[in-house]
């Protein structure tokens, strides 16, 4: 029985030393890159579309309120709460999906669909539309049974199932649209004991904005030439 006890105390303090592990940064790094660039894009973000997706509240305050939250959701040229951000931007919002969506659309604008050496074309806008998350509580019973040992050991002990509307539209300089796409991406990711109960759930939203922005991409990539020719 000691030797039980032993074994269970090992295996929780393992769980628990482990679970805050952040997430990796190849995470935000598409390594799907155009094969022609489009001229440079400011990029911009609808955080308020994010927060309804995730049902998630934004920390800031409207700008007239504190001056050191910039991003109250004042109305802007694409919208309400659409706000323009570069690698530097801070979203001050209660859901981490929603700044990592802004590294993710960032990097892959500056790295994977615009080249940021060129003069500026226009802007870039990305959205969030309606999105399914569910989670796979299949392995639970086998965790249980086992005493959570088998998950110590990187055994999953669930699943999630994310599906994200990926919205992206481009502008000019005179803020006329040129290009709107819209796609669905798609992930499942499983939760190891190391990963805490929230953070699969994040890298599974991850992944299903890194797929959806893969298939705009290739839409994209389709269409460049009639891009490039409403950009001038």
């Amino acid at each position: 029985m000691k030797r039980l006890y032993l074994l269970l105390t090992v295996v929780v303090s393992a769980i628990l030393l482990n679970s805050c592990k952040s997430l990796e940064d190849s995470t935000f790094h598409s390594d799907y890159q155009n094969p022609v660039l489009l001229p440079r894009l400011t990029c911009w973000i609808d955080q308020p579309s994010f927060e309804n997706a995730y049902g998630a509240n934004s920390w800031s305050a409207k700008p007239s309120d504190d001056l050191d939250h910039p991003y109250g959701f004042t109305e802007t040229p694409y919208g309400k709460g659409v706000y323009e951000v570069n690698e530097h931007t801070e979203l001050y919002t209660a859901e981490k999906r929603i700044q990592d969506a802004c590294r993710i659309f960032v990097y892959d604008v500056y790295e994977n669909i615009s080249d940021p050496t060129t003069r500026r074309a226009g802007n870039i806008v990305l959205r969030a539309g309606n999105i399914y998350c569910k989670n796979n509580y299949r392995w639970s019973w086998l965790s249980g049974f086992t005493l959570g040992i088998f998950n110590a050991m990187g055994m999953p002990m669930c699943s999630n199932t994310t599906e994200l509307e990926v919205i992206v539209e481009i502008y000019d300089l005179r803020d006329n649209l040129v290009a709107r796409f819209n796609e669905r991406g798609y992930a499942k990711y499983p939760m190891a004991a190391y990963h805490g109960y929230y953070e699969f759930q994040r890298k599974t939203g991850d992944m299903a904005l890194q797929d959806g922005m893969i298939k705009i991409k290739e839409l994209i990539n389709r269409d460049y030439d009639m891009i490039v020719s409403k950009l001038k």
